[in-house]
């Protein structure tokens, strides 16, 4: 039995559209840091693993196919709401969901090179308490036209691509380096055989999902539209600046605050 982690969003349907009674695949549904534990405790065999998670766990997993989750221009889906100015928010209390692996380090890496800002902390999201906070997937879909008492509103992903002209790579597909390759090759089978499936069949695959995300067929296609599911040379450079970034931001975050 091959356990496959499935990330319960909307950017995430067309992967899994027909899997439910698939022979031989078992679906775990796990938002992205809960996949994120499962894969690197081994309790998972394969999925859609957020970016920083796939670092961690190089030593065990290897990319499947040239699959991923990536957004060329804008997330729709990725948000993050302010009382003030993006780049005032030096002090601020920040609030993250706890679904978040990758997100938030994106997050980080925006407030450190972008904006140029220190925040005081990071906590769970309590709004109005919290000064700024961050949304993902289905949820920030859901407060896509805005929350009260947050007028600055921005999308990581277009932040993300404004400042360096490229995609963002919110995850990839990995799996298992000891799983048979014959497993390999019958999940990267499904995977093209979903996506197919899933754009030929979207009214019926997207119905279902558009009272979740208050959302009507044509606007979740329009959507989707705005990710690509396979990796090209500009995947592979964003990773390669991100991480570079990422790296630094968190270097940045030990070093001592300036007085």
């Amino acid at each position: 039995m091959i356990r496959l982690g499935k990330i319960p969003y909307l950017n995430c349907v067309l992967f899994f559209h027909g899997l439910e009674n698939e022979p031989g695949v078992r679906l775990e549904s796990l938002v992205p840091r809960k996949l994120s534990s499962a894969a690197s405790a081994g309790e998972v065999d394969a999925g859609p693993v957020p970016l920083v998670t796939a670092w961690e766990i190089e030593d065990r997993f290897v990319p499947l196919g040239d699959f991923c989750i990536s957004t060329i221009e804008r997330a729709h889906s990725i948000l993050f709401y302010s009382k003030r100015p993006f780049d005032q928010l030096d002090g601020a209390t920040i609030g993250v969901t706890g679904e978040t692996s990758t997100s938030v380090r994106l997050l980080r890496v925006l407030l450190t090179h972008a904006w140029r800002v220190r925040p005081a902390r990071f906590t769970p999201v309590d709004w109005p308490s919290n000064d700024a906070f961050l949304l993902i997937g289905d949820e920030a879909l859901l407060h896509r036209r805005g929350v009260k008492d947050y007028p600055h509103v921005t999308d990581l992903g277009e932040v993300w691509n404004k400042w360096t002209g490229l995609p963002f790579v919110f995850a990839r597909w990995m799996v298992r380096s000891d799983l048979p390759d014959t497993d390999k090759a019958r999940l990267i089978s499904i995977l093209d055989r979903s996506l197919a499936e899933g754009w030929a069949n979207f009214e019926t695959v997207g119905a279902p999902r558009a009272r979740d995300v208050d959302m009507t067929v044509d606007e979740m296609r329009e959507y989707l539209q705005g990710f690509r599911f396979r990796m090209t040379a500009a995947e592979h450079q964003a990773i390669g600046k991100f991480r570079h970034l990422d790296e630094a931001a968190q270097a940045a975050d030990r070093a001592p605050a300036a007085r």
